[in-house]
């Protein structure tokens, strides 16, 4: 049976945060001494510390060092979901992994591998060596809600294996709700990690990863098994696991439990109560007609510019799957093209996309 802990901590405070980590690498009951540990944080992109958008530096700081403590050899790193020259250590710098995790801090991008996957969308992908390679595989997610995905929690946070430009060719193979979720399992059961800690001390609730609002919520999780902090999740906001691609899917492949009930739960889930959830229509499909028919054409996300935020940077335009964007002063949107897998709004550096259309008026 997964075991879940959960441990309310309201604040960032290091000292509490080396003494849980601490007891939470105990109670996993792997051996650490001598292994090589990759260490994988949720760094979307070059976001603050307190923005709730990456997993904060001081338990990426408490990791490491429990770790060492433990006799580890010890890597840091992730795939940010904004590419190009410099954003690797742009984003640790920014985000404060870089300086949290020192010398363990490594830029995952340099040592690619392709690797065959067992999937409907794709037959391989680009991931990072070190996936493989670590004896033991420790995920550091961020509580937080996604566009495409409504949470990204444990399983969504693998969607970091993969390396530079197939994370948006991925986005164009599978551009429906469903299909996305079905695709971050596969990818998800390449490397399950062995220890998932949590940071949800402050998470995002409404329209995420990036533009959302700050939620306190309180509490750092650990569990042997992703797929029980993402039903843990769900409980916390209300939602019907059922209805969470991601989760579904690894549920009816056995890579997560179906409930609470078959999980150790060693302390209280919170509730959090009213907590919104992305607003995003391309969900519903009632009739099964498609994400072409229903979320191109009769709710395509309309995708706002503050141009008062905008610095025609060009990471929208660089990171979109099907070339859907243009920037001249200001990006400009092919909605022909576009199908609706929000990586523009996800990556601005600067947050000045935002959802307008039906998207902004309906929730799941």
């Amino acid at each position: 049976m997964p075991f879940l802990i959960v441990e309310r901590l309201a604040e960032y405070d290091e000292r509490r945060l080396n003494e849980l980590v601490a007891d939470m690498l105990e109670a996993s009951g792997l051996q650490w001494r001598g292994k090589k540990v990759l260490v994988k944080p949720n760094l979307l992109g070059p976001f603050a510390p307190d923005s709730a958008v990456v997993t904060h530096p001081s338990l990426i700081r408490a990791v490491s060092r429990q770790l060492h403590d433990a006799g580890c050899s010890v890597i840091v790193g992730d795939n940010p979901g904004i590419r190009g020259y410099g954003m690797v250590a742009k984003t640790a710098t920014v985000s404060g992994a870089g300086e949290a995790a020192g010398e363990d801090f490594l830029n995952l991008t340099l040592r690619p591998r392709k690797f065959e996957l067992n999937s409907r969308f794709a037959k391989s992908i680009s991931i990072s060596s070190e996936i493989l390679e670590a004896d033991i595989l420790v995920s550091l997610p961020k509580l937080k809600t996604h566009m495409a995905t409504i949470i990204t929690g444990g399983v969504k946070n693998s969607y970091g294996f993969v390396v530079g430009a197939d994370k948006t060719r991925l986005h164009a193979a599978a551009p429906r709700h469903e299909d996305f979720g079905e695709l971050i399992a596969d990818i998800y059961a390449i490397r399950p990690p062995d220890l998932v800690i949590m940071d949800a001390i402050i998470g995002m609730e409404g329209n995420g990863p990036s533009g959302g609002k700050i939620r306190e919520i309180g509490c750092l999780m650990a569990s042997d098994n992703a797929g029980a902090v993402d039903l843990a999740i769900c409980g916390m906001t209300g939602l019907n696991p059922l209805k969470v691609a991601t989760q579904r899917t690894i549920m009816a492949r056995g890579l997560s439990p179906s409930s609470l009930q078959e999980v150790d739960v060693r302390g209280e889930i919170p509730f959090l109560p009213n907590f919104r959830i992305p607003a995003n229509l391309m969900r519903l499909d009632p009739w099964g007609l498609g994400h072409k028919i229903i979320s191109r054409r009769l709710a395509r996300p309309q995708i706002k510019v503050d141009k008062s935020k905008c610095i025609a940077c060009g990471a929208c335009a660089e990171n979109c799957p099907v070339s859907a964007i243009e920037v001249v002063n200001y990006p400009t949107f092919d909605y022909n093209q576009c199908i609706s897998c929000y990586c523009c709004y996800e990556i601005c550096p600067e947050g000045a996309l935002r959802v307008g259309g039906l998207m902004r008026l309906l929730r799941h």
